[in-house]
């Protein structure tokens, strides 16, 4: 009888935790990365594109947010797109939190709420108002907790096609090299997923490309070459002027208050230094070195977590808790800052 009473006794606490979460989600962030208004970046095109989703100014490789917000009926005024968005990043949050608590422990699914809540995601969130992040690391942590699941084969490859399906819908080229990073990790983990991961993968790039098709004859969306002009501006001068400028504080950006965390994780696991690397490796093509470091970077640490929680010991368990819990506490260390366009640009 102690074992039925110990694990719903596990449950209540991790039940407990997941409520929890929202306040952390809700509140931490919001205290952490208070930006003043020359820090914030807003997209002033979403507004206009929520009132109508799919014109000719609709961007062809990111179409769901837009979408997503005109279809809620929410959206009155531009303030209201943040508020949205705002709610997606705690529920996106809370969701990762509730798969660890109940599959794993509540104190790590704690744990990872606190860590989560102070990462550079959360800052960019907070001071990069009306983009497509939010839906994207929604959907990447759906696709984790669908993919390591014990969810059937028979129903999985389905649930993972829809979202990778959507993933490309909100942002094509973010979430082809994001879902490569993710699945590169889980299959490490896992070698026997890459049927499924495969699958997935093809089916729904053949639903993408058919959906593109279908807006591109029959809707306002046009194709341009705006991607492609970016990336081709970043070689040469302007790639080596963008990425040896401010090399500490762009290095000390990268992950904030979780250094310390980051630095036993990478002594504990260290194949995830290389990953890592790429994710930064691909973020110095950007202009957005910061944010999209985050985005991609931050899902591969809830994995590479999720790994060492498996596998450590009682006391290492706790060690990373207690990491995890001092992040918040070093962010508070200095002032804030991301790094953008090759300049450092601080919240206040």
């Amino acid at each position: 009888m102690k074992l039925p009473a110990l694990k719903y006794k596990s449950q209540v606490f991790s039940f407990v935790t997941v409520l929890l979460s929202f306040s952390i989600f809700k509140w931490l962030p919001g205290k952490l990365f208070v930006s003043s208004f020359e820090a914030k970046v807003f997209n002033s095109g979403f507004y206009p594109l929520s009132l109508n989703p799919i014109s000719s100014a609709t961007p062809w490789d990111q179409f769901l947010t837009p979408w997503f917000l005109w279809a809620t009926g929410l959206v009155v005024m531009p303030e209201d797109i943040v508020s949205i968005l705002d709610f997606i990043n705690v529920l996106s949050g809370m969701f990762i939190v509730c798969f660890v608590s109940f599959r794993y422990h509540w104190t790590f699914g704690f744990g990872l709420a606190i860590l989560i809540a102070s990462s550079p995601l959360y800052l960019i969130f907070k001071t990069w108002i009306g983009f497509s992040d939010p839906i994207t690391f929604l959907l990447i942590c759906i696709y984790i907790i669908t993919l390591i699941s014990e969810i059937s084969s028979k129903w999985k490859w389905v649930i993972l096609t829809f979202i990778l399906f959507l993933g490309f819908s909100n942002h094509c080229f973010q979430f082809i090299v994001l879902t490569w990073f993710v699945s590169f990790v889980l299959f490490l983990d896992d070698r026997s997923r890459w049927k499924i991961i495969s699958a997935s993968l093809v089916l729904s790039g053949f639903l993408y490309i058919f959906l593109l098709v279908y807006l591109f004859f029959y809707t306002e969306l046009s194709w341009n070459q705006t991607r492609v002009s970016v990336f081709s501006n970043m070689i040469g001068k302007e790639f080596i002027r963008m990425n040896v400028s401010e090399p500490i504080l762009g290095t000390l950006g990268l992950f904030h208050g979780l250094w310390p965390l980051i630095l036993y994780l990478m002594y504990k696991r260290p194949i995830s230094i290389s990953t890592f690397i790429s994710c930064y490796i691909i973020s110095m093509l950007t202009y957005d070195t910061n944010r999209v470091f985050a985005i991609l970077s931050t899902p591969v640490l809830i994995l590479y977590s999720i790994e060492f929680w498996k596998v450590s010991k009682f006391w290492e368990r706790y060690l990373w808790i207690s990491l995890a819990i001092l992040s918040p506490v070093v962010t508070t260390l200095y002032p804030l800052f991301y790094k953008w366009d090759g300049r450092i640009i601080y919240l206040q």
